[in-house]
C-alpha cells in the first residue's frame, strides 16, 4: 500500500515536471522569455565582437539566425504539446523530442566562439566564450529545473563543440579557454541538479497543497451532504412522530367528555394504538443512532456465513409463514471478515424487507464466493422496484408504495440503515429488480479461506422462568421525573409488587438502610438524575453498602457506549427507555427466579 502511494506520488511529480517543461511564458505574442533572452544575448555578443574586432557581419547574422531558428522550434513544440494534450505514455516521447531541440539550441550557441573567432584577436574569443558561459548558466538553471535530460543535452551541446574546437589550436588563449569550458561542465551540471531538486520540492509542495485543498473540499461536501441528509431525516421523523401525538391529544379530549363505558373503552384502545405506533417510530429512529454507535464499536473478525443464515431464518421464518411465504436458505461454507452483529442487522433488514413486499412465492437466502468476495444474495418474488426508484430506496423514510406516509406500512428506515452499514464497513451493495417479478439484493463482503476460523457454536443463554413464589421482591424506583415515578409506581403496584419511589439517591439510601433485611429488593434507577447525580454513581453506593443482595436495573434513554460499558462492569441490567411493560415484566421475573 505504501509503495503504491509512493509510486502514485512519483507519477504525479513526473507529470507535473513535464507540464512545466512544456509550459511557455510569453513576453510578446509567439515569443518566449527564454527565447528573447537567448536571441538577444547572441545579437548583443555578436555586435560587441564586431565593434571590438571587426568580425564579418555575415558571421554575426548566421550565428544569431541559428540561435533564433532553434529557439523558434522549441517554441513550436511547446505549442504543439498543449494542442495535442498527449496521454501519459506519449508524453515521454514528446519530452525526448523537445530535449533534442534544446540540444540544437545548445549547439547553435556553441557556434558563437567558432563563427566570431578573429585570429590574433583575443577579444573575439573572450567575448564569445563569456556569452556562451552566460547562456549555459541561464539554460541549466531554467531548463535543468524542468527536465534533467534536457539540461544535460543543452550543457553538452553548448560547451563540447566550442571547447573541442578551441582546444584543437593546441596553444595560446584558445587552448586555455577550451580547457576552461570543459572544466566548467561538472559545475554547470551541479548547478542544474540543485535547481532540479528545488523544483521537485516545489512541485511536491504544490501537490500536497492541492491534495489538502481537495481533501478540504471533499470533507466540506461530505458535511453538506450529511447535514442535508440529517435535515431530511429529522423533517420526516418530525412529521411521523407528530401524527400519533396529534391523534392522542384529540383522543384525550374525547375521553374527558365520553360518558358511555363502551365509548371510553374504544377511545382507550385507540390511545394504546397511538402509543404503540409512537413507540415503534421512536425505536426505529433511535435505531439509526444505535447503528452509528455500533459502527464505531465494530470489531471485524472471521465469521461463518451459515451461522448468520441460521439465526436469520429462525428469526424471520415465522413471519414468512404467517404470510404464506417460504423462506429458503441455501447451505454455505463461506467465511467472511465482518462484524457479525452489523452483518446480522443488515441481513435482517434486507430479508425482512423482502418478506414485507412479497405477496406470493418466497424468499431465497444464499451466498457464493467470487475471487476475494463473498456475495450474499437475497432473492424474492415480490412486487419489484421500478428503475427510477432503485437508488432512492436506500434513502431514509422512502417507500415506493407509501407516498401518503401510512404508518401501518412501516417507516422506511430499514434500507437506510443497510446503506449506512455498507458505507461505513465498505461492503458492496447492489440490486436487480423487475417490477412484478421480484428483486435480488447482493451484498459483497470481504472473503476469507474456509479454514480461517474455528467458530465455537455458542449455546443460547437459558431464559429463566418466571418466579412461582408468592413472595415477590420489593421495588425501589429512583427517578427525578415525577410522572415516571408515578406511572411506574401505579404499574408495579397493579402487578402486585410493593413499590416505593424516590426522586434522589440519598432518600433511597436511607430507606434501604432501614429495610434491607425486611424484604428482598430490586432497584430501578434512572441514569440521569437531578443535582449532578447519575445512576452509575447511585449503583456504586448501593453495591458498596449492600453488595449483591440488592439487584439493580439501570433505566436510560441514552445510547452512549460509556453507559453500557459502565453497567456491564458493575453487573447491572440496562432497561432502555421508553420501557415497554413486557420488557419490564421479563426483567422482574428474571430477578425473582
Amino acid at each position: 500500500m505504501i509503495e503504491s502511494v509512493a509510486q502514485d506520488r512519483a507519477v504525479l511529480i513526473a507529470r507535473e515536471r513535464l507540464n512545466i517543461f512544456f509550459s511557455t511564458t510569453y513576453v510578446f505574442p509567439r515569443f518566449r522569455l527564454l527565447q528573447l533572452l537567448s536571441v538577444g544575448g547572441a545579437a548583443y555578443a555578436g555586435l560587441l565582437v564586431r565593434l571590438l574586432c571587426d568580425v564579418s557581419i555575415d558571421c554575426v547574422l548566421v550565428w544569431v539566425a541559428a540561435v533564433f531558428i532553434a529557439e523558434c522550434l522549441v517554441t513550436e513544440i511547446n505549442a504543439a504539446y498543449r494542442r495535442a494534450n498527449p496521454d501519459v505514455t506519449a508524453r515521454r516521447h514528446w519530452a525526448w523530442a523537445k530535449t533534442a531541440l534544446c540540444g540544437m539550441v545548445g549547439i547553435s550557441w556553441s557556434l558563437g566562439p567558432i563563427l566570431l573567432h578573429v585570429p590574433e584577436s583575443p577579444a573575439s574569443i573572450i567575448v564569445a566564450t563569456c556569452a556562451l558561459i552566460y547562456f549555459v548558466t541561464v539554460a541549466t538553471g531554467m531548463v535543468g529545473a524542468d527536465y534533467a535530460p534536457s539540461m544535460y543535452v543543452v550543457t553538452l551541446g553548448a560547451i563540447c563543440p566550442a571547447a573541442i574546437w578551441l582546444a584543437s589550436f593546441g596553444h595560446g588563449l584558445e587552448l586555455t579557454l577550451g580547457l576552461c569550458l570543459l572544466a566548467l561542465l561538472p559545475v554547470m551540471a551541479g548547478s542544474g541538479l540543485i535547481a532540479l531538486r528545488k523544483s521537485r520540492v516545489e512541485i511536491n509542495n504544490r501537490l500536497e497543497i492541492a491534495e489538502l485543498l481537495k481533501t478540504r473540499d471533499h470533507q466540506a461536501q461530505q458535511i453538506e451532504r450529511l447535514f442535508a441528509e440529517r435535515t431530511r431525516f429529522f423533517s420526516a421523523a418530525s412529521h411521523d412522530l407528530r401524527q400519533p401525538l396529534n391523534a392522542m391529544g384529540l383522543y384525550f379530549e374525547l375521553l374527558s367528555r365520553a360518558a358511555d363505558p363502551a365509548e371510553q373503552a374504544d377511545i382507550i384502545m385507540k390511545l394504546r394504538e397511538c402509543a404503540s405506533s409512537l413507540l415503534r417510530q421512536f425505536d426505529a429512529i433511535m435505531g439509526v443512532s444505535a447503528t452509528d454507535m455500533q459502527i464505531r464499536d465494530s470489531q471485524v473478525r472471521p465469521v461463518r456465513i451459515q451461522d448468520l443464515f441460521d439465526r436469520i431464518a429462525a428469526t424471520l421464518d415465522p413471519e414468512a409463514r404467517r404470510k404464506g411465504l417460504r423462506l429458503r436458505v441455501c447451505p454455505s461454507r463461506a467465511v467472511c471478515a465482518v462484524d457479525p452483529a452489523l452483518l446480522e442487522r443488515a441481513l435482517l433488514n434486507l430479508v425482512g424487507n423482502s418478506i414485507k413486499y412479497t405477496r406470493t412465492g418466497g424468499i431465497l437466502l444464499g451466498a457464493r464466493r467470487r475471487r476475494d468476495e463473498v456475495q450474499v444474495l437475497i432473492c424474492d418474488t415480490g412486487i419489484g422496484i421500478d428503475a427510477k426508484h432503485q437508488k432512492a430506496i436506500f434513502d431514509d423514510f422512502f417507500q415506493v408504495d407509501n407516498p401518503e406516509r401510512n404508518r401501518e406500512k412501516g417507516l422506511g428506515i430499514g434500507l437506510g440503515i443497510v446503506r449506512r452499514l455498507c458505507d461505513a464497513m465498505h461492503w458492496r451493495i447492489a440490486l436487480r429488480s423487475v417490477p412484478g417479478h421480484g428483486t435480488t439484493f447482493l451484498l459483497g463482503l470481504p472473503s476469507l479461506p474456509q479454514n480461517a476460523c474455528e467458530v465455537e457454536h455458542q449455546k443460547r443463554p437459558e431464559v429463566p422462568s418466571a418466579s412461582t413464589s408468592s413472595e415477590r421482591p420489593g421495588i425501589v424506583v429512583i427517578d427525578d421525573d415525577a410522572l415516571i415515578r408515578d406511572s411506574l409506581q401505579r404499574l408495579l403496584s397493579g402487578w402486585g409488587y410493593d413499590c416505593i419511589a424516590f426522586a434522589s439517591g440519598g432518600d433511597a439510601f436511607d430507606f434501604l438502610a432501614r429495610h434491607q433485611t425486611a424484604k428482598r429488593c430490586v432497584v430501578l434507577v434512572d441514569y440521569r438524575l437531578a443535582g449532578g447525580e447519575n445512576g452509575l454513581g447511585v449503583a456504586d453506593q448501593i453495591i458498596l453498602q449492600h453488595g449483591a443482595v440488592i439487584r439493580i436495573g439501570l433505566m436510560t434513554g441514552d445510547i452512549g457506549p460509556e453507559i453500557a460499558e459502565g453497567a456491564r462492569q458493575r453487573g447491572l441490567s440496562v432497561l432502555r427507555k421508553p420501557i415497554q411493560p413486557i420488557r419490564l415484566s421479563a426483567f422482574l421475573n428474571s430477578e425473582a427466579a
